[in-house]
C-alpha cells in the first residue's frame, strides 16, 4: 500500500509547475508582500502602498503613478524566469470618460503590470480584468480579479513564454523584442499608467535564473527590413489600408478617410512603381461607394465592390459594383445586390453587411468575396449583444449579385487565403477577448473547421501565400506586426514586430516580387516599406 502524503506537502508539490523545478531556479530578486518593499526596490513617484493580510496592496486611482523597481545582473546562457502572485481588482482604460478597457502599454502605461529588462530587450506582463497580456500582441483571456493567480514569464533569448497557475498559456516566440531602454537590467512591477487606473494586491514578485536546458528554437525565416517612406496627403487624414496587386506593374490600395464609423468615405488610390507614391482615382476619392476589394478578371477588366451596403425598404442589401478599365483610370458602377440566409441579414439600424478585402476569381468564371455580417440579437434580459460573423458570398453575373456561400466562422475582418484548389484558411479579428481566431476549409471553402484560438491578436489581419510557400499574416495593434507559417498556416513559428508607433495599427500586404512583401501600415501615418522574406536552410 501507498502511504498517503499530508495534504500540506501535497498542495507544496502541487504548487511546483511543471516547467519550473524549484531546486533549479536561483532566485535573484525577491519580494514576499509582508512589508513595504525595501531595498534594493526603489520606488517611482508616490506609491498608494498598504499593507493588508493578504498582501501589498497598490492602487493607482489618478493621473499620477508609481512603480517599484529593482536592479540585477544579467547572466549571460541563463534563462530568466519572473514569478508573481497577484489579485486585480479592477482596470480602466487609457481613454478619458470612455467605457473603453484597452490601453497601448508601451504609449498609455499600465495600471497594473510587470516590465522586465535583461539589458538588451524588455518586456513583460499587463494584468486586465479580464486578460493577462504582454505589452505588445500576446494574450491569455482570463479573470485575474476572483483570486489570486501565479504570473510566470519564462524568457530564453527573445522568446518569452507565459505560464498562469503552471499552465503554458503562450508560446511566444519572438516576444521579448523591444529594444531595452537602459544597458541596466531591472524587474519592476507596479503602474506606470498616464491616464488608465487600477488596483491590485500582490502577494509575492520574484526574478530568478537558471541554466537553459536546450537553445530557443532557431527562427525558420530571415526577413530583412528596408527604409520606410511616408504616403503623404495633405488635404485628407489616410488610415486603414487595404491593399491590391493587379498585375502589369499595377497596385491598388483602398483607404478609409473618415472618422471610423459606419459610410465613412474612402479613396482609392493606384501606384506604378511598387507602392512608392500614390495617386487618387478621380470620383472614387473621398466618398462612401469607394470599392475596397478589388481583382482583375481574366478578361483583363477590374471587379470592385464597395465596402458599405445599405439596407432598402424592402429588407434586401445592396452596394456598388465598380468597373474599371485596365489600367484603373476610368470605371462605371452599378448598384448590385447581397443576399444572406435570414438570420444574417439586417433587421436593425445598427446591422450591417461590410464587404472585406479579399476576393477572388473562380475556375467556372464566377468570382467569391469575403463579407462580414454585424447584427443586433436580443438577450432574454432585453438587452441586444451584437453578433459578427464571417462569410463567404458568390457572382455569376459579374457582381451585380452576390450569393452566400458559407459561413467562416464568429467575428469581422476576416482574410482568407487560398492554400490549394481545395485548401483554404482563415484568421479573424480578435475582438471582445483579443485574440485572433484561424480556421481551416478543406473543400474549397464550403465547409469550415472551428476557431482556433491564437496565443496573438487583434485588428484586422492580411494573409499572403508566398511564391516560396511561407505564409504571411500581418496583423496590428497596439503595434504593427507580421508572423509568418511554415506548414500553411498549422503552425506561427516565427513572428516580428515591424514598427511600435502607434495609431489604427491597421496593415496590409502583397508580395509584389519573388521573397518581397510590400507592407503598409497607418502608425503614425500611412507608410510604406519593403520586406524580404527568406526560408533558412
Amino acid at each position: 500500500m501507498i502511504p498517503r502524503l499530508p495534504l500540506a506537502l501535497l498542495a507544496f508539490f502541487a504548487a511546483i509547475p511543471p516547467d519550473l523545478p524549484a531546486e533549479e531556479i536561483r532566485w535573484l530578486l525577491s519580494y514576499d508582500g509582508k512589508s513595504l518593499p525595501a531595498a534594493p526596490w526603489t520606488p517611482t513617484g508616490e506609491p498608494k502602498a498598504m499593507i493588508e493580510a493578504e498582501g501589498l496592496r497598490l492602487t493607482d486611482d489618478s493621473a499620477e503613478f508609481a512603480h517599484f523597481q529593482a536592479p540585477w545582473t544579467a547572466e549571460p546562457g541563463t534563462q530568466i524566469v519572473v514569478e508573481a502572485v497577484v489579485k486585480v481588482s479592477a482596470t480602466t482604460g487609457s481613454q478619458k470618460n470612455k467605457s473603453s478597457l484597452s490601453l497601448w502599454p508601451w504609449r498609455d502605461g499600465a495600471p497594473v503590470s510587470i516590465l522586465v529588462s535583461d539589458g538588451l530587450h524588455q518586456d513583460g506582463l499587463v494584468l486586465f480584468a479580464n486578460q493577462a497580456t504582454s505589452h505588445t500582441d500576446r494574450f491569455v483571456p482570463m479573470d485575474t480579479t476572483n483570486r489570486f493567480h501565479t504570473y510566470r514569464l519564462v524568457i530564453r533569448g527573445r522568446d518569452m513564454e507565459i505560464w498562469v497557475d503552471g499552465e503554458r498559456k503562450v508560446t511566444g516566440q519572438g516576444a521579448f523584442w523591444k529594444a531595452a531602454d537602459s544597458s541596466e537590467p531591472f524587474l519592476r512591477f507596479g503602474s506606470t499608467a498616464k491616464t488608465a487606473t487600477g488596483e491590485a494586491v500582490w502577494q509575492s514578485v520574484k526574478l530568478g535564473v537558471r541554466k537553459v536546458s536546450e537553445p530557443p528554437a532557431p527562427d525558420p525565416i530571415k526577413v530583412t527590413l528596408a527604409e520606410r517612406w511616408e504616403i503623404p496627403r495633405e488635404e485628407v487624414r489616410q488610415t486603414r489600408p487595404y491593399l491590391y496587386d493587379l498585375g502589369e506593374g499595377l497596385l491598388l490600395m483602398s483607404v478609409a478617410q473618415g472618422p471610423d464609423a459606419f459610410y465613412e468615405p474612402y479613396g482609392l488610390l493606384r501606384s506604378t512603381d511598387q507602392g512608392k507614391t500614390w495617386t487618387p482615382i478621380p470620383g472614387l476619392d473621398q466618398v462612401d461607394t469607394t470599392p475596397l476589394p478589388v481583382v482583375r478578371r481574366p478578361d483583363g477588366s477590374i471587379l470592385a465592390m464597395s465596402r458599405w451596403t445599405r439596407t432598402q425598404p424592402d429588407g434586401s442589401v445592396v452596394g456598388k459594383t465598380t468597373y474599371l478599365d485596365k489600367e484603373a483610370k476610368t470605371f462605371t458602377q452599378v448598384e448590385n445586390r447581397i443576399v444572406l440566409p435570414e438570420e444574417y441579414t439586417n433587421e436593425s439600424e445598427g446591422d450591417q453587411i461590410i464587404c472585406e478585402r479579399h476576393v477572388w476569381n473562380d475556375p467556372d468564371g464566377g468570382v467569391t468575396m469575403v463579407v462580414w455580417s454585424r447584427k443586433a440579437v436580443p438577450l432574454p434580459d432585453g438587452r441586444r449583444n451584437t453578433v459578427r460573423l464571417s462569410h463567404l458570398v458568390r457572382s455569376t453575373d459579374e457582381g451585380k449579385t452576390w450569393n452566400y456561400f458559407s459561413t467562416i466562422g464568429p467575428g469581422g475582418e476576416p482574410a482568407v487565403a487560398r492554400l490549394s484548389e481545395t485548401e483554404q484558411t482563415a484568421v479573424i479579428r480578435g475582438d471582445r477577448n483579443s485574440r485572433m481566431k484561424q480556421m481551416f476549409s478543406h473543400d474549397g471553402g464550403r465547409t469550415w473547421s472551428k476557431p482556433v484560438e491564437l496565443e496573438v491578436g487583434k485588428v484586422l489581419p492580411d494573409l499572403v501565400l508566398m511564391s516560396n510557400g511561407v505564409l504571411a499574416c500581418s496583423y496590428g495593434r497596439p503595434a504593427s506586426c507580421l508572423m509568418f507559417s511554415t506548414d500553411l498556416g498549422k503552425t506561427w513559428t516565427s513572428h516580428h514586430v515591424i514598427s511600435e508607433k502607434v495609431g489604427f495599427n491597421y496593415t496590409a500586404i502583397r508580395e509584389i516580387s519573388p521573397g518581397r512583401l510590400l507592407y503598409l501600415h497607418d502608425a503614425p501615418k500611412m507608410n510604406g516599406l519593403f520586406i524580404d522574406v527568406e526560408l533558412v536552410k
